[in-house]
């Protein structure tokens, strides 16, 4: 070994033994328990809070040197006494000894174990985080000043390089709802912390809530840069991972993966993301088995200081339902009722499926393709006077749609709404038969409560040029609606139908009565038409009018038919009951009565003129509780006439009417017409009928019209206005 290299090692080993002896001396010259009272007190000035050591303090020196707390608590928040605000099992400040004992901390390093921080929210409101007598936090340089709320500050140098975390735990206790939320198992990693430059982080925890119950994992990393005085924070590469289970909720597990970059800067209030990729899947619960997925990427810059947000692109898409959309976002004046705008556009999908997916499949509809191919673009705007406006165009199966609405932002929703529709099929989207909904079981719960909440509303107008239904056309529909607290009312409607007009107004309540009140004006319907629609054959042709003024309680079929009431009138005008000719040509013959009188024989099935013309036909009803009263009954089929009065009562499903029925050539007819509506009876009362009628072609005829089964029957069938209410079957 050479004469230098002998001084070196000499020089290194007195080195050693130097620094050895000097922390022999710091261990056996400072006591560890003096830094207590400046700790104790260093807190108290700063956070106002008392610092309890319960397991003592001492020196580190590996892997630094520095103050180990072992055992600490914090409590006497104002308004909670008694209640420990946070606590730690192990503290290790690296620390510059020599400013500890000028009373100054100047902190390098910091590892927590064990950390525990308890939130509360009290039964009256009150939060024991805002309870913290600290006004403001800010960062001068390399130091960090604190300002309590009365007016005293404190300030400590920081020049962390590493900061660890193990096993941390923040649990927030709703005492006012009765809910609790913590999460745990905190771990946080970050080395060569440098302001300005970038670092690597590591972040993971888990997370559970009571109401709803719920549990998650979290993993998050990244290269993270922090620069305190400029107060900006980033992580640029981020990988996240989340993963849990609920019980309760809609779904029973969740998972959510996704990349991306943050970077938010205090000074200039800027938060900005790019190249947010996220992907999330829900399942169980009412949702599939395996899962829903939904993607999402997005770039945003939110400027607090300024009040702006700004998306320029983002998508989002259910891979699983071939739904997707593209849009953008803008907003500014966040700090108030803000302005802003929102575009979307989604091509066609199938809704069916999509629905299904969430958990609520659509019952099955008439036509299997119905809502294959529904999408929209939509752009919504928000307006500087608490307004928000929206335009959608809707494409339902290829059939357009628009939508406007404009509606307040904040305090009670006022909206105005309207939909137009140019041409639709509706026969597609009615349930397919015996597919209607069930009836809710005995004693179960009421929905949620009624939209709009209380002094709430919604303005409606509807408008179609042309609507299918039921082989009916609805043209020109024109109907105005107000939506409010438990009430639905249509001011006004007006459709064009059967080569006709329709119009009125309706009222419903959503109280337990559902009270309803209906208005409605028929003009110019053909009937033939219309009454193939709404029973499936057509028993008589020509004009008709309806009038009616009813109201009900409607709660279900039974207690509306108890308690319908009102007035109603119906007449027919230049008309033809099919299947009945009672011609004076056909009353000329017996042979021809017998042949054609009540079938029509040939020349009925052939369409040729058959059946017996009704220049016109007419009744008005009073409706009371169910039970419908005429006296006014008259069908004039020249040279022929009908004229009755009497009762139907909807609930009991009878009628009991009284006819006189004025046969030409033959004798003025009573017949009493009883029983079930579905297949009453009709009686002649022949007693009242002159001998002399009963012989000949005038006797056929008269038999013809007073079998049960014959011309009277037909004749009341023919124009039995309960053919216009839905709900009752004929044999």
């Amino acid at each position: 070994m050479t004469p230098t290299r002998k001084k070196i090692l000499a020089l290194v080993l007195v080195l050693l033994a130097l620094i050895g002896s000097a922390a022999l001396l710091v261990r056996l010259l400072i006591d560890p328990a003096a830094f207590a009272p400046i700790v104790v007190g260093f807190v108290h000035r700063t956070t106002g809070l008392s610092l309890t050591i319960t397991g003592g303090m001492g020196l580190t020196f590996f892997p630094w040197p520095g103050v180990e707390i072992r055992g600490a608590s914090l409590s006497d928040l104002p308004g909670f006494p008694g209640e420990p605000f946070a606590s730690v099992e192990a503290v290790d400040v690296k620390v510059r000894p020599l400013a500890l004992l000028r009373g100054e901390l100047e902190v390098e390093g910091l590892r927590l174990a064990g950390l525990r921080v308890h939130l509360i929210r009290e039964k009256d409101g009150r939060e024991n985080w805002k309870a913290l007598p600290i006004a403001r936090v800010s960062v001068e340089k390399d130091q960090v000043v604190v300002v309590k709320t009365d007016g005293q500050s404190t300030s400590f140098r920081y020049l962390v390089q590493t900061a660890k975390v193990t096993d941390a735990a923040v649990s927030l206790e709703d005492r006012a709802a009765g809910t609790a939320f913590s999460v745990t198992d905190v771990d946080i990693r970050a080395d060569d912390i440098r302001p300005g430059r970038a670092f690597a982080a590591r972040v993971s925890l888990a997370a559970a809530s009571v109401k709803p119950e719920l549990a998650a994992t979290v993993e998050l990393s990244g290269q993270s840069m922090v620069d305190p005085q400029a107060m900006r924070f980033a992580v640029h590469d981020a990988a996240l991972r989340l993963t849990g289970r609920a019980t309760g909720l809609p779904f029973a597990a969740f998972a959510l993966e996704g990349r991306g970059s943050l970077d938010f800067s205090g000074e200039a209030n800027h938060l900005a993301g790019r190249d947010l990729s996220l992907s999330g899947t829900v399942s169980g619960g009412s949702f599939p088995a395996d899962g829903l997925t939904a993607t999402l990427t997005a770039a945003f810059d939110l400027d607090s200081g300024q009040g702006t947000l700004s998306c320029p692109k983002f998508s989002l898409a259910l891979p699983q339902t071939g739904f997707s959309a593209t849009g953008t976002a803008e907003a500014s004046q966040l700090q108030t009722p803000p302005r802003g705008a929102l575009s979307l556009t989604a091509p066609p999908s199938d809704l069916k499926s999509l629905m299904a997916r969430f958990g609520s499949p659509l019952p099955s509809l008439a036509d299997k393709n119905a809502l294959s191919k529904v999408g929209f673009t939509l752009h919504a705007a928000f307006l500087e006077n608490a307004q928000a406006r929206l335009e959608a165009e809707v494409s339902l199966d290829g059939s357009p749609v628009r939508v406007t609405a404009q509606s307040t932002t904040s305090g009670p929703l006022r909206m105005t709404a309207a939909v137009a529709v140019k041409s639709l099929a509706l026969d597609g989207y009615l349930p397919k038969d015996g597919t209607g909904s069930a009836s809710p079981a005995p004693g179960a719960q009421d929905g949620p409560p009624a939209f709009p909440g209380q002094g709430e509303t919604i303005d409606l107008r509807l408008t179609a040029e042309r609507l299918e239904v039921k082989k009916l056309s609805l043209t020109g529909l024109d109907l105005s609606a107000s939506l409010g607290h438990g009430v639905t009312e249509v001011s006004r409607f007006t459709v064009g139908l059967a080569g006709g007009s329709l119009s009125g107004s309706l009222r419903a309540e959503t109280t337990p009565a559902h009270p309803l009140a209906l208005r409605l004006e028929g003009k110019n319907l053909a009937a033939a038409p219309l009454l193939m629609a709404l029973i499936g054959r057509a028993p008589l042709t020509g004009t008709a009018a309806v009038t009616a003024d009813l109201t009900a309680k409607a709660p279900d079929q039974a207690t509306l038919l108890r308690t319908l009431s009102g007035k109603a009138a119906l007449s027919l005008a230049n008309g033809r009951i099919l299947g009945l000719n009672l011609s004076p040509e056909i009353l000329s013959s017996p042979m021809r009565l017998l042949n054609f009188g009540l079938g029509g024989g040939d020349e009925a099935a052939q369409g040729g003129g058959s059946g017996t013309q009704v220049s016109s036909a007419r009744l008005s009803a009073t409706i009371q509780n169910g039970r419908a009263t005429t006296k006014d009954l008259q069908v004039l089929a020249p040279p022929h006439t009908v004229t009755g009065q009497g009762t139907v009562d909807l609930p009991a499903n009878t009628l009991d009417m009284r006819l006189l029925a004025h046969v030409s050539g033959v004798a003025d007819i009573p017949v009493a017409v009883t029983g079930s509506l579905d297949s009453p009876t009709v009686t002649p009362d022949l007693a009242a009928i002159p001998a002399g009628a009963v012989t000949g072609a005038a006797g056929a005829a008269l038999k013809a019209v007073t079998d049960p089964g014959g011309a009277a029957k037909g004749l009341l069938d023919a124009f039995n206005p309960l053919n216009l209410l839905p709900g009752q079957k004929k044999k």
